[in-house]
């Protein structure tokens, strides 16, 4: 049964916006009931993003999402392109808007030009501006395969201290109301444009109807839905078996589905980007999921015991050759000198701590030995092959020349990779891990939907992820083209939202039903123990303080005692904890 909603408020916004009509100010939206100006769905850097430009421009927000908190996949990620920054200047660093543009089509191939464009030209004042006058500080840029200038921008502290300042801003801010744990399950339509939401509080199954005369979809990507990756897989390539899960959890498309139903189109779907270097999560039961592997003085060796790739090759040109062959999985080999470059990321409860007691023992994960015979045939490789591709390349290191791939030599910058020569020897089998969608609703220049005519779907807007970043990667991802993309097109489609339904001056925040959680006095590890719909970043969160052996007061406070944070003061609170994890 749907939630009561509130008279008082309902009352309030009715008068409110029948006074402004007499003055001529009304949006023509033809509902007479308005929760909000604007539902947000989403409550990721794009969904952020669009809520907090809203908010500037006068409208009252209601953000919904299915976690408990907000950030999105974004929290676990790591830079952004900027192009023209200070950081750039104070290292010397000279780029130019028309020079990045250039390195982002010829890396995507087949981008569009106009968002490149777009994004490019607005990436110093609309995004990299935009989050330091939020208090965020970019401290480091890398270099990337694909930028002919360093632009990959890292914040202190990587993504998550980018997006947890935006967090913290839309939960003071009073136009601005969040309902955690709420999967929106349809948009309302009436009289041919989209009139609100409904959505599911996933703890407690109470259905929530909320009406507004726009709607933002920024739910992310859908690299976690298996059934949408396989359906939407590059045509002539074979879907790979295994297909790891590497995106966030909530990345299912729902927003994808939500839009279809109101008769907006999808684009791109096939463009996905699909990282090689996934092996199997240890931790979790479903098989899925994979974590990202990486060691840069590595060989990569394929399954008759031979080297096929030249290791520190562009992502790009490894994931398309690695996705071409058959089967489309190869052994990362290093040795006990290189152990202390192996990355292995994923998962919050990774560290030194866990990868040497969990991961390296584990020979169903890590296959180790004494000497490289013995080493090949645990991994299934032909010893003969595998001794000889190792010689061959300790070979050419002390040549100073990688005749076979051009990993090394005269005319390639960088240090030697060391010599695979140091036992014990390790090899891990990597498998194909989908990572982030290309493609997704398609929008307009101002971030509205669009039908199958290009037509705009009135009262529907779309940003982020979810768009496939309108299409700036092409067919394939670049550094930090994505974080900055979304918070970009999130801030256009509030902006344009905004301005469509023309907010009402003086209208109350908007209210919200108290959220539900049922109490439940189970001892915390028993709690944890079986997945239960609501209740995925608690469990996830709570693993983590029980293997660290933390007590509730390493988070928890008078201003957030142990329990769910309901009030804004308690969820702010409660984002002062996020660093911990993330």
């Amino acid at each position: 049964m749907e939630a009561t909603r509130h008279a008082a408020p309902v009352r309030r916004t009715f008068l409110a916006c029948a006074l402004a009509l007499l003055a001529g100010a009304c949006t023509t939206w033809p509902g007479a009931q308005r929760d909000a100006d604007l539902i947000v769905v989403g409550a990721g850097i794009a969904g952020l993003a669009a809520a907090l430009e809203a908010a500037d421009a006068g409208a009252r927000v209601v953000v919904l999402d299915a976690n408990s908190v907000g950030g999105g996949h974004a929290v676990l990620a790591g830079g952004f392109s900027l192009v023209g920054t200070p950081l750039q200047a104070q290292k010397g660093y000279h780029d130019d808007p028309e020079v990045a543009i250039r390195d982002i089509l010829a890396w995507g191939e087949n981008a569009d030009p106009w968002w490149v464009r777009r994004y490019v030209e607005g990436s110093r004042r609309e995004v990299h501006d935009w989050l330091v006058a939020r208090g965020v500080t970019f401290a480091m840029i890398l270099p990337s395969a694909e930028d002919s200038v360093p632009r990959f921008h890292f914040p202190r502290g990587a993504a998550a201290s980018a997006v947890l300042p935006m967090l913290r801003e839309a939960l003071g801010r009073e136009p601005i109301a969040f309902a955690w744990n709420h999967e929106a399950t349809r948009l309302l339509l009436g009289r041919g444009r989209v009139t609100g939401v409904v959505a599911r509080d996933l703890r407690s199954g109470r259905m929530l109807t909320l009406r507004a005369p726009a709607v933002v979809i920024a739910t992310g990507g859908f690299e976690s839905n298996d059934q949408l990756v396989r359906t939407h897989w590059p045509t002539g390539q074979a879907v790979p078996q295994p297909l790891y899960v590497g995106s966030g959890e909530f990345a299912t498309g729902g927003g994808l589905a939500l839009a279809t139903a109101a008769g907006a189109a999808l684009t791109r779907l096939d463009r996905q980007l699909v990282y090689v270097t996934g092996m199997r999560n240890p931790r979790d039961p479903t098989g899925r999921r994979g974590l990202l592997v990486q060691n840069a003085a590595a060989i990569m060796v394929d399954q008759a015991g031979r080297r096929f790739v030249n290791e520190a090759a562009p992502s790009k040109a490894i994931e398309s050759l690695v996705l071409s062959r058959s089967p489309p999985s190869y052994w990362l080999v290093f040795d006990a000198a290189s152990r202390s470059q192996l990355m292995i990321r994923g998962g919050p409860w990774l560290d030194a701590r866990t990868i040497a007691a969990e991961i390296m023992p584990d020979p169903a994960l890590v296959k180790q030995a004494d000497s490289l015979e013995a080493r090949a045939g645990a991994a299934g490789l032909p010893p003969a092959a595998f001794a000889a591709t190792v010689a061959r390349y300790n070979e050419s290191l002390a040549q100073g020349r990688d005749a076979d791939f051009a990993r090394f030599g005269p005319n390639v910058a960088g240090r030697l990779p060391p010599p695979l020569a140091t036992p014990p020897y390790y090899a891990i089998e990597l498998h194909p891990m989908t990572r982030k969608s290309m493609g997704g609703i398609a929008i307009d220049h101002d971030a509205r939907a669009l039908d199958e005519q290009q037509r705009p779907v009135p009262g529907l807007y779309a940003a982020g992820e979810a768009t496939g970043v309108a299409g700036i990667n092409g067919s394939h991802g670049g550094a930090g083209t994505f974080l900055g993309p979304s918070l970009l097109i999130g801030r256009i489609a509030g902006r344009t939202a905004a301005a469509d339904v023309a907010p009402v001056a003086g209208a109350p925040p908007p209210v919200l039903p108290p959220a539900a959680d049922p109490a439940d006095a189970r001892e915390l590890a028993e709690r944890i123990g079986a997945p239960r719909a609501g209740y995925w970043h608690f469990a996830q969160l709570h693993r983590l303080v029980l293997a660290r052996n933390e007590t509730c007061s390493t988070c928890h406070d008078e201003s957030f005692p142990p329990a769910p944070a309901t009030t804004r003061a308690q969820q702010l609170a409660q984002v002062r904890s996020c660093s911990r994890c993330h």
